[in-house]
């Protein structure tokens, strides 16, 4: 019985492998470019990229074999896996291991093997690059040295694979998606052949994959639409343009079905993409290189990968094109170019360089390190870098071959993409903190909810994650329910505010935004939503709404009050009014003392009367709406004047008084208080009063100014108040209420009044009301 051979760190190996999440995945062009690379420079018909798995051998890459895998029994790569060199089998009808192999006895009847094993910096072999012909051979020393460089440079792609796992968990959720997707998506080559299908392709055409991949797209098309289906896809030669066209796909039953389609080419790859109502189209296929320098060149574009080679002996050291164009610089001499790449790298590098130099020189060890050339313009690339030595047989080392990679983008995508994932880390954090937060798929089933949604609504997250919040469906059966539902199904975000029901049966209201994801085809797959608690602010509203209604009651209340206490006071006042003069009119002789006594009781009378009204007119400003007019204020002041002012008063007027909008009523009392005041307390023979206007940024200034007795500074503020006057109400008749009137009604308005005055020199009142109100 044959035994199989098995490394002794197999578990070990196969988990290294199963991290690197290379196998079954599709095909891309840096293997495929090596593989090539490696039947033309070893003569050989077939060369694959096999990776040793569990229980078969699996290809990356392959050229002119069309298997995907094979048994892992019957590969000779399970025995290249077990050396850290090139394993390499003449003539396998002649070898004992291989001599009744049936991949020897039968296709694709091997002869000739070579692999050159894919070692990892932790010592574990995946598998190996191999070459393999129908004919016994055998390579030269740089034929294997050539096939081992290429297989580091496989093991080079796949460690770069593996640090970037951003980029292949989003390739993961890619395939998903594709997997996943209801729309067509495919990919097809030039030839014509389908290379690959999602599983749309089922369910709409009713065809299983296998019966579509690898058959001609143009077979499945209705013969009316052959000729403009291949007219439209030979407008992609260019690999520029975009086209898009329909046609008529048959389905397993035959019958036809139109198809959209949408169809892109790579002009990097020559693949074409394509999408039958949201499905992406198959790569093209691979242009096939023609030429090993220009294989080798492409390849290694692609990749950004230059490799390099410095012999010991001839101190010649040799770079291909691609690590020229990595740093930027012309072809030159051996000695011009170390001294030039030495002055490139960053010199905190560059000491590590050296020391990794001159550590390789001593152990014969291969390295892998990654530094930094800086260009005088201050920009900065990314290298990673390997060498391998290459030894004589006496264990010297006579030449470095290796290779280096730009992983600038790679580099700085992982910078931007950890700034990214704080940032975004950050927002979520100052969303918790501040915001109540939920997150709800298609059918309204809660997949996130922070801290804060718990607090307000009083249920543990364990209740909540995977059902629909609670209370909600009665909700959305109420009119703004329907509402809310109908525009976030519809793509559009809604803001409002909703009352919730908190599980322990109180309510909280919440002023919220929903917004909608949507998919690639406008339909929402999930929506966020993020609120705030507005439950203090609306009992606020409730209770102020309440107290208005309380107050407005009053108010009606207090007016009815005020009219009856008005009336009980008047009608007495009027009867001693009215009685007094019928007495001193009954009684024509009376003392002169007496009557001025009667005289006296009628002033007072009148001055009571005329306390009671200006107390209600008081309290009546602000509480009554009266309806705004335009208001000429040069007008009104010029009929004021001539009601008021007696005519040996000199009055004289500024100019460019407003037109305002505003309450006459109130306007008329203001001005007719200041002026009337100002005629009453006036002391000089020849009273003047001057009325100007001012108008300020955001203000009406107006000023009514005389030439009385003034008012000290101590009373400026005093003279506002309710009841109080600076002279005697014997000496000068006052209720003391007119301007405290004036105040109420300026302020009322949104304005303000003051004095500027002296005593013994005039007295100026000064008011603003603010020019909202003004209408020219």
């Amino acid at each position: 019985m044959k035994v199989y051979p098995t490394p002794e760190n197999e578990i070990e190996r196969l988990k290294v492998l199963q991290e690197y999440a290379i196998l079954d995945t599709i095909s891309e062009k840096e293997y495929e470019a090596i593989t090539q690379l490696a039947s033309y420079i070893c003569g050989v018909p077939i060369a694959l990229v096999s990776l040793i798995d569990k229980d078969r051998q699996w290809f990356k890459a392959s050229v002119g074999l069309d298997a995907s895998e094979t048994s892992r029994e019957d590969s000779f790569c399970q025995y290249t896996i077990m050396n850290n060199h090139v394993f390499e089998v003449e003539n396998a009808t002649e070898h004992e291991l291989f001599f009744d192999n049936p991949l020897v006895l039968g296709d694709p009847n091997i002869r000739f093997y070579a692999g050159a094993p894919l070692l990892n910096k932790n010592g574990f072999v995946m598998g190996s690059l191999c070459v393999i012909d129908t004919e016994p051979k055998k390579l030269n020393e740089e034929q294997k040295n050539a096939l081992q460089l290429l297989a580091n440079q496989v093991v080079a792609l796949l460690d770069s694979r593996k640090t970037n796992l951003e980029y292949l968990d989003s390739q993961k959720e890619l395939q998903n998606f594709i997997d996943l997707s209801k729309d067509l998506v495919c990919i097809a080559n030039l030839n014509g052949l389908f290379y690959k299908v999602n599983p749309a392709f089922t369910k709409v055409l009713g065809f299983e994959k296998q019966e579509l991949e690898g058959k001609p797209f143009i077979d499945f098309v209705h013969p009316e639409d052959v000729q403009s289906t291949l007219d439209e896809v030979g407008k992609l030669a260019d690999l520029k343009q975009t086209v898009s066209f329909e046609n008529r796909f048959r389905t397993k039953d035959g019958s036809y079905i139109n198809l959209s389609w949408n169809t892109s080419p790579d002009p990097e790859t020559g693949n074409l993409y394509a999408i039958a109502r949201n499905v992406q189209k198959e790569k093209l296929a691979e242009q096939h290189l023609k030429e090993v320098n220009y294989l080798l060149e492409e390849s290694q574009q692609i990749a950004k990968i230059g490799s390099y080679n410095y012999n010991f002996v001839t101190k010649n050291l040799i770079w291909s094109d691609e690590y020229y164009r990595i740093f930027e610089m012309d072809k030159m001499p051996t000695d011009e170019l170390v001294a030039k790449i030495r002055t490139l790298i960053h010199q905190d590098d560059l000491i590590v360089l050296d020391n990794i130099m001159g550590e390789v020189s001593k152990t014969g060890k291969r390295f892998k390190t990654n530094y930094r050339i800086v260009f005088p313009d201050g920009r900065v690339k990314y290298i990673l870098a390997i060498g391998e030595p290459v030894m004589d047989a006496q264990g010297s080392i006579i030449a470095l071959n290796g290779v280096v990679q730009d992983v600038t983008d790679i580099t700085v995508a992982e910078q931007n993409l950890s700034e990214k994932s704080k940032e975004i880390k950050d927002i979520r954090a100052a969303l918790d903190e501040a915001a109540i937060v939920s997150i709800s798929n298609r059918k309204r089933k809660l997949t996130y909810v922070n801290d804060n949604f718990c607090t307000v609504s009083k249920f543990d997250r364990e209740e909540l994650i995977g059902n629909e919040q609670p209370n909600m469906a009665a909700f959305f059966e109420t009119e703004i329910g329907k509402q809310i539902l109908e525009n976030i199904n519809s793509g559009i975000i809604w803001k409002g505010e909703v009352r919730h029901k908190a599980k322990d049966g109180t309510y909280y209201w919440e002023n919220k935004t929903i917004v909608p994801f949507l998919d690639n085809k406008g339909i929402p797959y999930q929506y966020i939503s993020i609120g705030t608690d507005i439950t203090d602010r609306k009992n606020a509203e409730e209770n102020l709404i309440a107290a208005l209604d309380s107050l407005e009651k009053k108010n009606r209340e207090l007016d009815e009050y005020a009219h009856v206490v008005s009336h009980d006071l008047k009608s007495p006042l009027r009867a001693i009014y009215n009685l007094s003069e019928w007495i001193v009119e009954d009684m024509p002789d009376m003392p002169q003392k007496v009557k001025g006594n009667f005289d006296l009781l009628r002033r007072r009378v009148s001055r009571m009367e005329n306390l009671i009204n200006g107390v209600l007119e008081y309290s009546k400003i602000g509480r009554l709406e009266i309806e705004k007019e335009s208001i000429d204020i040069n007008e009104l002041l010029e009929q004021l004047i001539d009601s008021i002012v007696p005519d040996n008063f000199e009055v004289t007027m500024g100019t460019n008084f407003p037109i305002v909008l505003a309450e006459r009523i109130l306007l008329q009392q203001v001005f007719t208080n200041l002026i009337s005041n100002a005629v009453k307390y006036n002391d000089k023979p020849k009273g003047k009063i001057h009325c100007s206007y001012k108008s300020l940024k955001d203000y009406h200034q107006f000023t009514v100014k005389d030439n009385g007795p003034g008012i000290a500074e101590a009373y400026q503020q005093k003279v506002f108040k309710v009841f109080q006057t600076i002279e005697a109400r014997d000496v000068k008749e006052s209720t003391g209420i007119g301007l405290a009137i004036v105040k109420k009604i300026v302020e009322e308005k949104g304005g303000v009044i003051y004095i500027d005055s002296k005593e013994g020199e005039g007295c100026s009142f000064i008011l603003t009301i603010p020019k909202c109100q003004h209408v020219s």
